[in-house]
């Protein structure tokens, strides 16, 4: 009898657009439930800041939660099996802290929307591929995932 492939792979990537961009992330086949559409559950967490120079020099800190449904259209489009360009749309929440001296006494609020993100995965490996995507929160980010 055949092991059951995985569902859930996870993975980690950098970003570029703002400083220290560190991302985690998992995701989950969650196909079954939309008819076998290639379709996958990401819970994920984001943390980056933004600095601000000039007279008043304070930088803003994010930590970032997310859920969101991807598409993976690899199958529509009759890709390559190793390339899948995926989009999704989510919701997320998180919290900021402001330091420095252009704070002037500015409270720490939560933050929150919809995030969106289209990128490319490729399968280097039947269970690691490489990622790129844009995402609406912190931008251009680079990383690998790996599959249980």
């Amino acid at each position: 009898m055949a092991a059951e492939q995985s569902k859930l792979s996870a993975g980690a990537g950098v970003g570029f657009d703002y400083i220290g961009v560190f991302s985690i992330h998992a995701d989950y086949d969650i196909a079954d439930q939309f008819n076998n559409e290639p379709v996958k559950a990401r819970f994920g967490y984001d943390r980056y800041s933004r600095n601000y120079s000039g007279p008043a020099n304070y930088s803003w800190g994010y930590d970032d939660f997310y859920a969101a449904a991807l598409y993976d259209f690899n199958k529509p489009l009759k890709l390559d099996s190793k390339i899948h360009p995926f989009a999704g749309l989510g919701l997320g929440f998180g919290t900021t802290t402001c330091s420095g001296n252009g704070c002037g006494g500015v409270s720490n609020p939560s933050v929150g929307g919809i995030y969106f993100i289209a990128g490319l995965q490729y399968n280097v490996q039947p269970k690691f591929n490489v990622e790129v995507n844009v995402n609406s929160w912190v931008g251009l980010t680079l990383g690998a995932n790996l599959k249980f």
